[in-house]
């Protein structure tokens, strides 16, 4: 374990192409080594990887559970509620990363601005967080793959995507940046056509019966607009919605690998919450006007073929052929947000390494600025998604899902505590807040709703699956929230860390040039409805 001095000097991964006065790490170990990570993703790519990670299978296909779970009042209540959270989260991570752009940011926040072991805890918890969303994205394959034959094992399934997915990020950064790209783009057509598509159904212009009929808020009347659990069933719901938004930070991990984190990351940040708007709440809204929470074909374990929504939509449509291609999206759309989760948990491995507290061979950077040995780490954590072979895959799935949920919540809450101990240093050492390239609104108002948030939602999250008592939810709710308490007490103990001062806390390694900080406001430029229609393509593009 490296002391916070030791921390200090390693504490950002070196990006080629920069000049002496950009250097991130002034006495890093790295300076004089190999290859390091690239500046090789684009505007074009930053902005679709800020939509590619938060966009996966939790919404084409967990969204079902929190229907069935929740109802599809309570389904949109919980999403609200999460994406309410994501927001500060997504300004208070962006205005640290964009202040000071290092790769694996906000592991390195929380150990220079409030502990080393905290900082240590948080970044391994992030690590195993996306190490088991990937997994759960493999699992997730067999499920999707139902819709057309049961025939194919679901361990062949996982095994044969799990190596596609690992070539494209052994190829480096702008293969990964390039592919996620594409999919997105893929991703973004299909949650518009199926919003489009479901209000055209629930209006009745168009449907699988004659006369077509119109659903409206049919379902909201009977079966009803809440499940028979109410505000508990609102709760359970959280997890798996924080699981499907979580991929917002992704855009401070790719931080220190953007042409120019400074003009890039703000307005991909900007962008995240009306994404989160549109093709969240959208497709949750359409969701619940055209499926019953009591659907069978629902994510749950006691049904016998889970179905995404978006399929299910199609069909009652009266769009069977497109059903199918629906179902290629959705299998395009597993693979997008498992190639992320590949490419981020490498990465936070990495920076753990280059930190001092992992081992130093995670830190080898390929020739083509691709850390090896921790991809390959995160891979062989992947190789659980095996375990369907003799655990039943939507009890691995629901496990693995609801595990990476409650691990977002304790990295949510860790970037809001590092952001508000952030702002505390720069008052204290007299730095303007004018100074930041983006600014987190209602300071301090936001850090302490997400870090409350985040620790109610954790502990309460569980609360109906004691009585009756219940494995799979305890297990997915509470295993992974002992084991980072755990973690932090031992690691604690073993680093005899204290909580920096808030006078020691360094603001000046790796600090970005701001001398030419970009005025965004100048591209959008012209008579208003020009920019009204500019700023509609940067949302949605």
């Amino acid at each position: 374990m490296s002391t916070p001095n030791q921390s200090d000097d390693k504490s950002a991964i070196i990006i080629e192409d920069m000049d002496d006065k950009d250097a991130v790490s002034h006495g890093s170990l790295l300076e004089e080594e190999g290859p390091k990570l690239k500046r090789t993703l684009k505007a074009r790519h930053l902005a679709m990887i800020s939509l590619g990670g938060v966009i996966g299978q939790g919404l084409f296909l967990s969204a079902g559970a929190n229907l069935n779970a929740a109802g599809p009042a309570g389904a949109l209540i919980a999403y609200g509620i999460i994406g309410f959270i994501v927001f500060w989260v997504t300004f208070s991570l962006g205005e640290m990363a964009t202040y000071i752009p290092v790769s694996g940011s906000f592991t390195i926040f929380c150990r220079r601005f409030v502990d080393t072991s905290f900082g240590a805890t948080v970044g391994y918890n992030y690590w195993a967080c996306w190490a088991i969303i990937v997994a759960s994205e493999l699992t997730a394959l067999p499920l999707v793959m139902e819709f057309w034959t049961t025939k194919v094992p679901g361990w062949a399934w996982s095994g044969m995507w799990l190596i596609v997915i690992f070539v494209l990020n052994v190829l480096g950064a702008r293969s990964y940046g390039e592919a996620e790209y594409w999919f997105s783009v893929i991703k973004i057509l299909a949650v518009l056509i199926f919003i489009i598509v479901g209000c055209i159904t629930s209006g009745g212009l168009i449907g699988n019966t004659t006369p077509h009929e119109v659903y409206g808020f049919k379902y909201w009347s009977s079966p009803g607009a809440f499940s028979p659990d109410g505000v508990l069933g609102i709760v359970n719901a959280f997890v798996l919605a924080s699981f499907s938004m979580q991929g917002t930070e992704i855009v401070g991990i790719t931080a220190g690998e953007c042409e120019d984190p400074v003009k890039q990351v703000p307005r991909a940040i900007r962008n995240v919450f009306w994404r989160i708007i549109i093709f969240y709440m959208g497709s949750v809204f359409v969701m619940g006007m055209l499926i019953p929470y009591d659907d069978p074909r629902n994510l749950n374990l006691s049904s016998s073929v889970t179905i995404s929504p978006f399929t299910i939509v199609f069909e009652k449509a009266g769009l069977n052929s497109v059903a199918n291609i629906m179902n290629v999206v959705i299998l395009i759309t597993i693979l997008s947000c498992a190639n992320s989760g590949m490419y981020v948990s490498s990465r936070m491995l990495c920076a753990l390494s280059i930190e001092g507290i992992a081992h130093p061979k995670l830190a080898y950077i390929s020739k083509r600025g691709v850390p090896m040995y921790s991809l390959i780490c995160t891979s062989l954590v992947c190789l659980i998604t095996f375990a369907t072979s003799f655990i039943p895959g939507k009890a691995l799935f629901i496990v693995l899902t609801k595990l990476s949920g409650v691990a977002g919540f304790v990295t949510w809450g860790s970037i809001c505590f590092a952001h508000y101990r952030f702002r505390k240093a720069m008052k204290y050492q007299g730095i303007d807040v004018d100074e930041l390239p983006i600014k987190a609104p209602w300071h301090p108002f936001g850090d302490i709703f997400g870090i409350s948030a985040c620790v109610i939602i954790c502990l309460i999250s569980g609360y109906s699956y004691f009585s009756p008592a219940n494995a799979v939810g305890l297990i997915g709710n509470y295993a992974g929230l002992i084991v980072c308490v755990v973690g932090f007490v031992v690691t604690k103990l073993v680093s005899r860390s204290k909580m920096i001062p808030i006078e020691a806390i360094d603001l000046v390694t790796g600090r970005a040039d701001l001398s030419h900080m970009h005025d965004e406001k100048s591209d959008i430029q012209g008579p208003w409805y020009k920019r009204a229609w500019k700023k509609f393509l940067q949302i949605i593009l």
